[in-house]
């Protein structure tokens, strides 16, 4: 393996670790010389990665926010974002977050939602971790297809 190549892995794995979608986008144009196995070992790898560290780190963040702003009874003003996020939460649970989170929503805001509102579930981080599981093996198939 020569520096591009090592570098091209890194950039790679990262921009999965944090943008999925895009990551996968950018491995699935013709100019890229990755075969199936490659891209799906890649976007697991890269995936449970990233789902894990931000996991643990806003899990960490949420319980610095809640050290350090008491709660207060504010009204709360509803954005367009804030209710589909809400709306979400409500109808399909972490299962709905855990299948978004790969495809619209960015691994680290994923994240953040999962640690804030499902903390104490222990299966949060394996269902999220199945998102990107399933994601990395739907996407690729664009490639087979074409």
């Amino acid at each position: 393996m020569d520096y591009t190549a090592i570098t091209e892995f890194i950039l790679i794995f990262l921009f999965a670790a944090t943008k999925f979608a895009m990551a996968v986008g950018y491995m699935l144009l013709p100019t890229t010389n990755y075969n199936y196995l490659e891209i799906v070992a890649m976007l697991i790898t890269a995936g449970s990665f990233g789902i894990c560290f931000f996991y643990y780190t806003t899990g960490w963040i949420n319980i610095q926010i809640n050290k350090f702003l008491p709660k207060k009874k504010k009204k709360k003003v509803f954005t367009r974002g804030n209710r589909r996020f809400i709306k979400i939460k409500n109808k399909y649970g972490l299962v709905g977050i855990a299948a978004l989170t790969p495809v619209l929503i960015s691994i680290p805001l994923g994240c953040f939602l999962a640690s804030r509102y499902y903390a104490k579930n222990k299966f949060t981080l394996p269902i999220m971790i199945a998102g990107v599981v399933f994601w990395a093996i739907i996407f690729p198939l664009i490639k087979l297809a074409y």
